[in-house]
């Protein structure tokens, strides 16, 4: 089963409901409090490399024109999982909001400090006047049955593309994504190689590719419904040309050229989150009908 990968999780409520419309309701400033676990990108570990015995000051600084502490705390093994702010303010997202901009900025600068990975993995966060308490952590799936001997080997012609497709899989970038997707259904767009071969042998044996469009089902299951509807049973190709719109201000954000919206910023990561799942999907739907199309071509041949 194909998952989505980078939406923002939900921020679900654990207090019962009238405790948190209380803390919805009340716009007087109190203590917040807002947890980050941290994450190592290498190791998918929720901890990062920093030893948590070097971590123990508490830094008093400034959020939102609002008095803030930040602690920092770590695990059984003695590294820093968790950051913890406490401030002041009327709406507890609104401090969520402030402390995430924080957050993220300092772990960047760290990042270029330690030369590691660092990131979020989840939050928590509390309203202690009122105890209500909100927590959003990542989707964890279950294990898939698979038969490791039941798929057929990729064709060398093929390789090529399907390491590319599991480049776009793995990557915890959403625009890394984007782009090795989108690479993968350009070539599919374009006809190259080996689609074209593929192509060729197809029409000999009277056959054709199905048409592809878009989904309200892809668009559903990307997330990407919400940020282009319009290309709702739209053809592939469609896509490929949002996609390239999308890769060239990807490229553009690498070169300090953002213009009016940085996709690289994190106002823009989870419309290229959607749309990077939304090419992912499209690309394994290509390459998987292209493979299915080689394995009958060879069962003809053979016959």
């Amino acid at each position: 089963m194909w998952l989505p990968y980078g939406l923002p999780g939900q921020l679900k409520a654990e207090s019962a409901p009238e405790t948190v419309r209380r803390s919805r309701a009340d716009t007087a400033e109190r203590d917040i409090l807002v947890s980050f676990f941290l994450r190592n990108p290498a190791t998918e570990a929720w901890e990062v490399d920093v030893t948590a015995e070097t971590a123990t000051g508490v830094v008093e600084t400034t959020l939102a024109g609002a008095a803030a502490v930040i602690a920092f705390f770590g695990n059984d093994a003695g590294k820093l999982n968790e950051i913890i702010y406490r401030l002041q303010a009327s709406c507890p997202l609104e401090a969520l909001a402030a402390c995430h901009r924080d957050v993220e900025e300092r772990l960047s600068r760290w990042s270029l400090e330690l030369g590691r990975g660092l990131a979020v993995a989840g939050w928590r966060l509390a309203d202690p006047l009122h105890a209500a308490r909100w927590r959003c952590t990542p989707f964890r799936p279950s294990a898939l049955a698979f038969d490791p001997a039941s798929p057929d080997a990729t064709p060398e012609s093929h390789r090529r593309l399907v390491a590319l497709y599991r480049d776009a899989r793995n990557a915890s970038d959403p625009a890394w994504r984007l782009l090795c997707a989108r690479s993968i259904l350009r070539a599919w767009r374009e006809r190259e190689e080996p689609f074209a071969s593929t192509d060729r042998r197809a029409a000999q044996a009277g056959g054709r590719r199905r048409d592809r469009v878009v989904s309200f089902d892809m668009l559903v299951h990307s997330g990407a419904l919400s940020c282009a509807p319009d290309l709702q049973d739209r053809p592939f190709g469609s896509l490929v040309d949002r996609l390239d719109e999308l890769g060239v201000s990807v490229l553009d954000a690498l070169d300090g050229r953002p213009g009016d919206a940085d996709p690289i910023g994190l106002p823009s990561r989870p419309l290229l989150a959607q749309m990077a799942n939304l090419a992912d999907l499209a690309a394994r739907e290509v390459l998987l009908e292209e493979l299915a199309l080689c394995r009958s071509q060879e069962l003809a041949l053979a016959s």
